[in-house]
């Protein structure tokens, strides 16, 4: 497994590797480390890489707009966000980073973060979506919302939007409730997309948004902060 780490301290590198040599010890996963200690370092690399850690503060070009620049280049390697200061976690969510770990990195939320990683390799984290033409395998993290339509609901994803010929409520029952929120009756929306909200409305990282009923208000702040303190560590 190719691990990127891009952090203009060389002495976190060293540190990271490590906590990832023994997280390799323990699960016995063979990792290979590529160091960058710029963006434009790891921009110019064209090795592909499984995971990247990401400094969140560096000189020049920092790991927010690194990041920004890798989505805008359609690649969508999982970033886990490196910094000391937590409250800027809501930023991580406009480049749809993975995990958000703070400085000094703590083993055992490490270990959570890529027993998470690896899991999410699993077949198990798809759905398959019927359409007109073919069958669509959709991962469920780039799920950014599901719209009804109908008797029928539109899934946005971060490429498309795909037709699933079934109710929401039917969709609703195939993904996992800690990672969606039924916040209208025509939307159903994916905490990891989204980068703010108001009493009315939800706004994703692709720009888009989805309304929030009056009723679903207090639950869905409840249900967003909870994924929040589960995203950060």
């Amino acid at each position: 497994m190719k691990v990127a780490i891009c952090d203009d301290k060389i002495q976190f590198h060293k540190m990271l590797k490590e906590h990832l040599d023994k997280y390799s010890m323990q699960r016995h996963v063979d990792l290979d480390y590529y160091d960058y200690t710029s963006g434009r370092d790891l921009l110019a690399s064209n090795i592909k890489h499984d995971i990247i850690f990401m400094d969140y503060q560096m000189d020049g070009l920092d790991g927010l707009e690194t990041s920004d620049q890798l989505r805008k280049k359609n690649i969508d390697i999982p970033i886990v966000f490196l910094t000391s200061y937590p409250h800027v976690v809501f930023d991580a969510f406009k480049v749809n980073a993975f995990r958000f770990l703070v400085k000094p990195i703590d083993m055992e939320k490490l270990t959570d973060t890529m027993d998470s990683f690896l899991h999410d390799l699993d077949d198990s984290n798809y759905i398959l979506v019927k359409t007109d033409e073919a069958n669509k395998r959709i991962n469920i993290k780039d799920i950014v919302y599901v719209e009804a339509s109908g008797k029928y609901c539109y899934i946005r994803d971060n490429e498309d939007s795909v037709l699933y010929k079934g109710t929401l409520a039917e969709i609703e029952e195939k993904l996992p409730q800690d990672m969606f929120f039924r916040s209208h009756r025509t939307y159903l929306v994916g905490f990891r997309h989204i980068t703010s909200h108001t009493s009315t409305s939800i706004l994703f990282d692709n720009n888009e948004r989805a309304l929030i009923s009056k009723m679903k208000l207090t639950a869905f702040k409840k249900a967003f902060t909870d994924f929040i303190k589960r995203y950060t560590f």
